[in-house]
């Protein structure tokens, strides 16, 4: 997908600095990537300058110009039910990977549960406060605010999966749970199909064998009547 100001590009956008083919979303292996056209006025990808290329999650914010968007899933994260929920329990370590502010690249340890937010010594300047547990239903995010926002979507209850973005006021933080992530990898797997062995017919008719014992027997008579005559 092309978007800048030319009139045939898939987004056409309007603004100071905004050029033709300004940038490129490419969907691949990778994931969504954006690609800066060269040349062109830098965009910014959750308030930092990209003059190339980068990696886009969903729940990433895009500038160019004057213009803003925001990356999302095609629906909303699940909302966490426990009534109805029959999921699997979180498997193995699971962590939030801080990708934006000064403590970018640092990784919280979720546990069995981590609670961040205001009354808490983690993003305390937020307004609200949130949680992140590993329960038998699986992994939950709760707030007491509807302001976060997952994958995009603003909501105050959900669960998460491996590579989910949580957006919490200027503050991002990616789910990381290898765990979780080789389940639902294994759960997505095709059931195996069971082949039964084919067995190749036998071309030979059933009295093949009792033709070459038949045949053998007559030899063997013909032989001896050959030698007790010759001696």
């Amino acid at each position: 997908m092309h978007i800048g100001s030319a009139p045939d590009d898939a987004v056409v956008l309007t603004g100071a600095g905004v050029a033709p083919g300004h940038l490129t979303l490419l969907a691949d292996a990778r994931g969504l990537v954006l690609t800066v056209r060269s040349g062109c006025q830098r965009v910014y990808v959750n308030a930092r300058a990209v003059r190339e290329a980068t990696l886009l999650r969903c729940g990433d914010t895009v500038m160019l110009g004057p213009n803003k968007f925001l990356v999302t899933t095609d629906s909303a994260p699940p909302e966490h039910n426990p009534a109805a929920s029959g999921g699997t329990a979180a498997t193995g370590q699971v962590a939030l990977r801080i990708v934006s502010g000064a403590a970018s690249g640092q990784a919280l340890s979720v546990a069995s549960d981590l609670r961040i937010g205001t009354g808490t010594r983690l993003f305390g300047d937020l307004a609200y406060a949130c949680r992140i547990a590993q329960t038998a239903d699986g992994l939950i995010f709760e707030s007491d605010s509807a302001g976060p926002r997952v994958n995009g979507w603003r909501c105050s209850r959900a669960s998460l999966s491996a590579g989910d973005q949580i957006a919490l006021g200027e503050h991002r933080v990616v789910v990381e749970a290898p765990g979780l992530q080789y389940a639902a990898h294994v759960e997505a797997l095709p059931a195996p199909q069971v082949v039964e062995p084919v067995v190749a017919p036998d071309a030979s008719p059933p009295t093949g064998i009792w033709w070459l014992i038949a045949a053998a027997a007559v030899l063997a008579v013909i032989i001896a009547l050959l030698l007790y005559f010759h001696w």
